[in-house]
């Protein structure tokens, strides 16, 4: 016997062929800057859309809408070493509860003071962080809803060749994969585009 939806429930139903292009190279790894702000300065969030307003299975997956920060407030930037930073995505819970937990990983070379203050600072903070892919496109860990868990540790190095830095690990829950964010990014250098890394331009205008 088929089942019977209850009333006022709608079919969801986006999926499209995922499809991948032989010979296409997917190049890993994310850019070295990094934007960070603390979600108190964040005055409006852009929005992901609901799964019976999205028109494709990349619009699920995508923030509709810009940030917009405190008056006097810009990103702040992380410089982390794009050859040992990540992130990754991984489902937590159980239907119909379910979420995605975002992990990142950022190694910044630097342990002095400025870097102790801010393992100091983020341990205890929620923050949302901007990365970006090498193709250009930006992702977003942290979510509105769910707090941001920022875990840094440092090391100086031992001996010779040993390897010193500050190891920033973060955990965000989220409704979507770090989603994509095509949006403003109100840079302390500049305003750039979240879709590709250049300048920003109004679309309305």
């Amino acid at each position: 016997m088929a089942d019977v939806k209850p009333v006022g429930c709608g079919s969801i139903d986006l999926y499209e062929s995922l499809d991948f292009c032989d010979g296409k190279t997917v190049l890993p790894g994310i850019r070295p800057k990094v934007f960070f702000q603390k979600k108190s300065n964040i005055v409006t969030w852009p929005k992901l859309p609901d799964l019976e307003a999205a028109k494709s299975m990349a619009a699920l997956a995508t923030y509709v809408g810009n940030f917009v920060l405190a008056a006097d407030k810009k990103w702040l930037t992380l410089k982390s070493l794009s050859t040992k930073s990540n992130v990754t995505s991984e489902p937590q819970g159980e239907k119909p509860s379910r979420t995605t937990l975002n992990k990142c990983t950022l190694k910044h070379s630097g342990t002095e003071e400025d870097a102790s203050g801010f393992c100091r600072q983020a341990t205890a903070d929620d923050l949302v962080y901007l990365v970006q892919q090498r193709n250009g496109k930006f992702r977003v860990i942290g979510c509105e809803e769910f707090e941001t868990d920022t875990k840094p540790t440092q090391a100086l190095g031992e001996g010779v060749t040993g390897e010193a830095g500050t190891t920033i690990e973060i955990e965000a829950t989220d409704l979507c994969p770090a989603p994509f964010y095509p949006g403003k990014i109100e840079a302390e250098d500049g305003d750039i585009s979240g879709a590709d890394g250049s300048a920003w331009a109004d679309p309305s205008a």
